[in-house]
């Protein structure tokens, strides 16, 4: 069996008509289930090429899954009526004058489009306060909810009719009974010195570290299940074929069928980070408009760094995972890190600011293991002797500067 086309980007699918042949063939030879299983990167790039003519199509209500599913079957038996070189020469004739009718019913629905990202665009806009002292849940009717534990639960029931909180509380929601109807979205706001964890109404869980917010609706409905994070999160995501989970945040798009990853976004960083635990997922740049914008795959034990500076994205393999998730355990590992990204971390992990001198050393790479359970000064202890800096603590301040008797290794 050819198995060039597994290689095939989603907007190579939708281009090529030999791939749609190729498609038939195994679909009639039952063979496509169990390749598709084999290679979950090709099952991604599937789908993605079946939402892009899903955007690409424009109609006044919402495009269902099952009529994507048809006008891929109905390209597939117009390939095998029209066999002749004479209606294949029309066919490319027709695939011409559609590709230019598509491109003006993709002007034509900018504004849609622009409507459809309102919910995004007034994510995006919120800005949580960095000051705050304890975590809260802000429901989608507006009401707020103060989380009073340093490590807070929050848990969807499967129905979507309430949300348990610190498995004590219990808050009821009042939504919509229509299968297909848009969801609202709910926030969590987690402050800097605070963590949460989340079960959404599909089962999928959810770790929030420090410095972290999150929108969820109160259960998922039609073909996709979709949240909007800011800041770092690890997910373990629950499969569903038929309804894959997106993670969007301002710059990059995630999509996954079912695995665990962690996710680190913050604003303040150069690069979004994604490091895949185990599973497939594909990730590409989050533009309203970009429909046929490249997307990375990736697969297990790999890291991929979006740059935001100049929108490129590499993908690295990652023999220890466990270095970016071992946060949700209470622990910091860094391994060759600079020191600068270091305090970073340790800034939002207990809420503090550091104060640098011109000396300090920010290009410098350490490496060891933070317990986050400890104490700030002790914490400092440990960092002092590694970084080789001295510090003094004046309350959430921390001054750092070089200690010149001790030279830094690195």
């Amino acid at each position: 069996m050819d198995n060039k086309y597994l290689d095939y980007t989603a907007e190579e699918m939708v281009d090529d008509r030999s791939f749609l042949i190729w498609l038939n063939r195994l679909s009639e030879n039952h063979e496509l289930d169990k390749l598709l299983d084999e290679n979950p990167h090709f099952a991604l790039n599937i789908s993605q090429a079946r939402e892009i003519i899903r955007l690409l199509t424009v109609q006044e209500g919402p495009v269902l899954q099952d009529d994507v599913n048809a006008m891929w079957e109905n390209i597939a038996l117009f390939e095998r009526v029209h066999q002749s070189k004479f209606r294949i020469r029309r066919y490319h004739q027709v695939l011409k004058y559609a590709a230019i009718v598509v491109f003006v019913l993709t002007l034509s629905t900018l504004g849609y489009w622009k409507l459809k990202q309102n919910v995004s665009h007034q994510w995006y806009a919120f800005r949580s306060d960095k000051t705050a002292q304890q975590s809260k849940l802000i429901l989608a009717s507006g009401k707020e909810i103060n989380l009073m534990k340093d490590e807070s639960t929050i848990k969807v029931n499967e129905q979507g009719h309430a949300i348990r909180i610190n498995n004590d509380s219990l808050i009821s929601l009042s939504n919509t009974n229509e299968k297909n109807a848009e969801m609202p979205m709910n926030q969590v706001v987690v402050p800097f010195g605070k963590k949460s964890s989340i079960e959404l109404a599909d089962g999928t869980k959810v770790w929030l570290n420090a410095g972290s917010r999150m929108a969820f609706p109160d259960r998922f409905t039609g073909s996709r299940r979709e949240i909007f994070l800011e800041g770092e999160a690890f997910f373990n995501v629950t499969p569903d074929k038929s309804m894959p989970f997106y993670v969007k945040t301002k710059e990059v798009v995630i999509r996954v069928l079912g695995t665990k990853f962690n996710v680190s976004a913050y604003e303040a960083d150069n690069e979004v980070v994604t490091v895949l635990v185990e599973g497939t997922v594909s990730m590409r740049e989050n533009k309203g408009i970009n429909l046929l914008g490249k997307e990375t795959i990736l697969n297990a034990h790999q890291r991929a760094s979006f740059n935001k500076a100049d929108l490129t994205t590499k993908v690295n393999d990652e023999a220890q995972v466990g270095i970016y998730t071992a946060w949700t355990e209470g622990w910091f590992p860094f391994c060759k890190e600079p020191l600068i990204n270091v305090f970073k971390k340790v800034e939002r992990y207990y809420n503090v600011q550091f104060v640098y001198s011109e000396l300090f050393p920010s290009g410098d790479l350490i490496s060891g293991k933070l317990d986050l359970k400890d104490s700030i000064e002790d914490v400092m202890k440990v960092l002092a002797d590694v970084a080789k800096v001295n510090y003094r603590i004046d309350q959430k301040k921390i001054f750092i500067d070089l200690n010149k008797e001790m030279p830094m290794r690195k």
